[in-house]
Order: C-alpha cells, then structure tokens, then sequence
C-alpha cells in the first residue's frame, strides 16, 4: 500500500518523493491539457512556505511570483489573481499587515490585479502561521508554448543562478547564517519572458524538485534527448556552500525566480542577450542542447565527458515554496 507521510523537511511515498506525489495527483485531477491557440488561461498553486517570513519576502510574494510565472510560462498574459489565505489564530497582526504589503506589491510588479480573496482562520496548532492558494488568470495572444514545441537542435537556457531560494531558506531554518548571503530569487518574470517569449518553443519555471526536475519532465514530455553542460550551470559560491551542508545538489534545488527555456539554436544568443539585458536575468546562461540520441532522457556532461548525475546526499527540503 502506497502512502504520504510527513518528517520535519520531506513528505515522501512509497511511490516517489513529493515532486512524484504532485505530478501523480496533477496527472490524476488535471492532465496538462492542449491549451488553445487563445482565449483563458488558468494556473493554480498551493504555498507553504517554512518560515513563511524570510529574510527578503514572504509566502505572500512566493504565492504571487509563483502563480504568475507559471502561468506566464504557458506564453499567456497573466491579468487576475483570486487568493486564498489560512491564517493560524496567534498570528501576529503585523505580519498580516506585512503580508497583504508584499502581496500588493508582488502583483503590481507583475502587472497583475488581485481581483477576488478569501480568508480562513484556524485555531492554534492546525496550521503553521500562513498557508496561501493563488491562482492566475490570463490571455493568450498567440501560440502556447510547450514541450511538445521543442525540436532537435534547441538551446536550454536558464535566466538565473539555481539554488539561491532553497540555499535562503536552509541557512535561515539551521542558522547557518548564509541567508544574508544569498537572498532568495523570488520574482515575477512576466516582463522578462515578455521580452523573449516569441523566440521560445518551451518555458518551465524551476521550482519544486529543482531543475533537474523540470529536465527531467521536459526530456519525457518532448520525447527528446536534453544534454546539459554541468560547467555551464550558474551556481553562487555561497549557495553551493550552504546547499552542500545538507548534501543538496544545487540542480536538486528549488528556485522562486528562475526559468528554464528551451530556443531554436538560431535565436539563442539574441534570446540570452535580451534576458541579460534586464536585471532579472543578468546571470543567465545557455546550458544545454536538445538531441535525438536518446529519446526521453537527460544527459549530463561533465569536463571529462558524460556521465551519470550523481543525486543529493540528503533528502530534498520541503516547504520551500
């Protein structure tokens, strides 16, 4: 018999990790659907971010970047935002005013309108301080982007450093004292993408389960061959440093501000250029080509040639988004 269970940083299953249990469920309630050519576009998620006040945002900020973004991925416009917020009894008030601040200011940095909340408040002990739902709503103007849009000869690119998030919220939790380091990468990429976004075949935000994750999904989903140069993955010392004190990869790593793209090998250096341009994107980098060698896998190159990646010594942190 397959089941969840919860320990202070992991929800697992016998079935797979917590990136596998999402996926079943998604798989389950929602399969990716053929998205029309325009009209409405939806995206939801769930956060629960521990702690959800950190060092330079919020669950709130999180929530909002978190849902735009991946709507934006799909080549919509995000226009709306409805929130839902469960706050434990015992919060103080200032920290909900701080949040409905960030939450505000996230959106209209995305160009967004919070147009519809809800709040529930429980009783002490049934939640832990803040959990938000938000989902996105949105237009399409023109072809949807998507995995099954990626072709032999692509160009992976990634539009910033992986790992600040997770290395953020790990140094904070154990007290490493890198988190005044490295701040977490939380932000809205609507403009961003808005920039790039004709050039592109596929964008996938990396969040949850790194990108090693949104590698792994994109090489199955295209049916294509994913060769990524190790050396070319944009990786601060100091999140290495503090992902490395709990045997975490940084392409294991969960980012709140980071995109993998996948552009035709002819628009690439025009793609990077632009990303570069903004500040948003200034570390980004092209990492990777699409092959046909060996359908629906991932291959990572390292200085001395392929080889088989080597996962994360401990277990993957959870609630970081």
């Amino acid at each position: 018999m397959a089941f969840v269970t919860y320990t202070r940083d992991r929800y697992t299953a016998q079935v797979g990790f917590g990136p596998q249990v999402r996926e079943l469920i998604g798989r389950a309630l929602a399969p990716e659907p053929v998205l029309p050519e325009s009209g409405l576009v939806v995206r939801a998620g769930t956060y629960v971010v521990d702690p959800p006040f950190f060092g330079n945002g919020d669950i709130g900020r999180v929530a909002v970047c978190g849902a735009v973004n991946d709507l934006a991925a799909t080549g919509a416009d995000p226009r709306h935002l409805a929130l839902g917020i469960v706050l434990e009894a015992g919060l103080p008030l200032g920290l909900v005013h701080r949040l409905t601040a960030s939450i505000r200011e996230a959106a209209a940095e995305a160009g967004v309108a919070v147009t519809a909340v809800d709040t529930q408040i429980v009783r002490a002990g049934e939640a832990d301080r803040v959990y938000v739902t938000a989902t996105a709503f949105g237009e399409r103007a023109g072809p949807p982007l998507g995995p099954d849009r990626i072709r032999p000869g692509d160009r992976v690119l990634v539009t910033g450093p992986l790992g600040d998030h997770a290395a953020h919220l790990v140094s904070l939790r154990d007290g490493l004292g890198y988190e005044h380091h490295v701040p977490s990468d939380c932000a809205p990429l609507t403009g961003l993408l808005g920039e790039v976004r004709a050039d592109l075949h596929h964008a996938r935000p990396v969040a949850a389960g790194g990108l090693a994750e949104v590698l792994r999904l994109s090489a199955a989903a295209s049916g294509l061959t994913l060769r990524v140069e190790e050396a070319a993955l944009p990786v601060r010392y100091e999140a290495r440093v503090a992902l490395a004190t709990r045997g975490l990869a940084p392409l294991d790593a969960a980012c709140a501000g980071c995109l993998c793209l996948f552009a035709p090998a002819d628009r690439a250096d025009a793609v990077l250029a632009a990303l570069r341009a903004r500040p948003e994107g200034r570390q980004a980098a092209v990492v990777g080509e699409v092959t046909a060698d060996l359908p629906g896998d991932v291959e990572y190159l390292a200085p001395d040639g392929p080889r088989a990646r080597t996962p994360s010594a401990g277990p993957l942190p959870e609630r970081l988004l």
